[in-house]
């Protein structure tokens, strides 16, 4: 729910995204959050599991 809210937020400020990705993380491959991206015609692509190198876009950006 938090997830959803803060992307709402986001989207009021920066415009709907074609596609988010992210990592494989509970909170965003619930299927409220998968309902959220159908919904608004988000196209949601989530990294490898267990592997790094598949989230380094998303590492890098967040500087983790």
């Amino acid at each position: 729910r938090d997830v959803l809210r803060h992307w709402l937020t986001c989207v009021a400020m920066m415009g709907m995204p074609r596609t988010i990705k992210m990592d494989n993380g509970p909170a965003y491959v619930s299927h409220k959050v998968g309902d959220f991206c159908s919904h608004w015609g988000i196209t949601h692509i989530t990294g490898v599991p267990s592997s790094p190198m598949g989230q380094a876009i998303v590492e890098r950006t967040h500087w983790t």
